[in-house]
């Protein structure tokens, strides 16, 4: 469908991001293939902005993926012109969020993901994923559980986190039951893939997220 919006209105920028986070998504989620896909991906979001300098959205879309790139500091550059563009985007907030997180900066990443949702009295299934996993690297296990449950996200990939959360208060049993669900929509995961894919700067972090996969019983 993004596809066709595009075919139906070349100079449109949004369909561009939204199809380059959906190559992402494949990428770095479904274990789909790496370089191609990173590469339309990324193609495609410097397209959107090349149509629509201005638009906020694009520009945090090409900074997330420039972070996954590993091109921090034009990643870094790109958000703080997404939120030059528009300090009222929560969208820009939540995605760096995640950003923030894996570079270590877990307070940053948590006030990131407090203000999208004060932005954003509707926020989208992925806020709550995005506050769970920036909950489990603060250490704040029993809220994360209690986030990563909500009807909004309790069946995404963010049962990897819940799992991970569980474990690291010794709720073994509860923990794989969540591995064995997660594992359902999602039988390709491994933590070497995940670890690989996801742009961490800092190695303390990276090793608590691996720790807590490991305890839950995610495949290697």
């Amino acid at each position: 469908m993004l596809t066709r919006a595009i075919s139906l209105d070349p100079d449109y920028a949004e369909p561009y991001r939204w199809l380059a986070i959906n190559h992402w998504m494949g990428e770095v989620h479904s274990g789909g293939p790496t370089e191609p896909t990173r590469k339309n991906a990324l193609q495609l979001a410097r397209k959107a902005v090349a149509i629509d300098p201005n638009d906020a959205g694009c520009r945090w879309v090409l900074a997330y993926l420039l972070a996954y790139e590993r091109s921090f500091a034009e990643a870094d550059a790109e958000f703080a012109r997404a939120i030059e563009l528009d300090p009222n985007d929560a969208d820009t907030f939540a995605a760096l969020s995640d950003i923030a997180v894996l570079a270590g900066r877990i307070g940053e990443g948590l006030e990131h993901i407090a203000k999208a949702f004060r932005l954003n009295p509707f926020p989208a299934s992925w806020y709550y994923l995005t506050l769970g996993q920036a909950q489990y690297a603060a250490g704040q296990y029993e809220a994360a559980i209690e986030t990563l449950r909500r009807d909004e996200t309790y069946r995404t990939s963010s049962r990897r986190f819940l799992a991970a959360s569980l474990a690291q208060l010794g709720r073994l049993d509860e923990a794989h039951a969540e591995v064995e669900l997660f594992l359902v929509a999602n039988p390709h995961f491994s933590t070497r893939h995940w670890a690989a894919a996801e742009p961490f700067r800092d190695a303390r972090t990276l090793a608590h997220f691996i720790d807590g996969y490991r305890k839950a019983g995610l495949p290697e």
